[in-house]
């Protein structure tokens, strides 16, 4: 359901889930993106788990040396809503009509264990682990898999809840990403780095970065 307020604000609502509102949409997209962007040696290749609503995208393609970004969205009917319904698509900048984005309507995890491509950067941009299904999302298993088409020089973020109100959910995908073995050193973990930021419609929201290798936070 989306909902206009009178002052123009729009606030995007799934499964009964509020999914953003245009009032601060910013401050969650920046705390998710721009950290990873900055922190990978190279982002010419990006891949988006989630992110239907091409918001992530909009940030990703502020940076002039990305060439290619694979958004992986399970609903083609919110992938297209946001490419071909004009005043959504103003939202994330025609982002979806870039030549340079393809869209993949399918599962994150078939995705992953299907694909031999390599990619820069990965950003998960996906719902709440608020059940068995979507939980998957967040496994052992799942990251196991994105590292694996993940560059030695590349960052992986995921949004992660929120450390104030799910504090347990927040802690156990640090936890589950910190148990992870790197491909690149099979005798050592991923290096994770949690961290968060504030976003008046969600409150305190949880972001996880990780990596092969160490990265300088500062």
């Amino acid at each position: 359901m989306l909902f206009r307020s009178n002052d123009g604000v729009v606030n995007l609502f799934l499964n009964g889930g509020l999914q953003f509102s245009t009032i601060d949409e910013y401050r969650y997209h920046e705390a998710l993106v721009p950290p990873a962007m900055t922190l990978a040696e190279r982002h010419a290749n990006v891949l988006i788990l989630g992110g239907g609503d091409g918001l992530a995208v909009r940030e990703v393609l502020r940076y002039t040396k990305v060439s290619r970004v694979t958004v992986v969205d399970l609903d083609p009917r919110i992938t297209t809503l946001f490419k071909d319904n004009e005043a959504l698509a103003e939202l994330n900048d025609q982002a979806f009509s870039d030549s340079r984005v393809e869209i993949v309507n399918a599962d994150a995890g078939n995705f992953l264990r299907a694909a031999d491509t390599v990619y820069d950067v990965i950003i998960a941009d996906l719902p709440d682990p608020r059940d068995v299904n979507l939980s998957k999302l967040y496994t052992r298993s799942f990251y196991a898999q994105a590292t694996r088409r993940l560059a030695a020089g590349g960052v992986l973020v995921t949004q992660a809840t929120s450390p104030y109100y799910a504090r347990e959910a927040f802690w156990s995908i640090v936890e589950t990403l910190e148990s992870v073995t790197s491909p690149y050193r099979p005798d050592d973990t991923l290096t994770v780095i949690p961290y968060h930021a504030y976003v008046p419609t969600f409150g305190d929201w949880g972001f996880v970065l990780a990596a092969h290798r160490h990265v300088q936070w500062d």
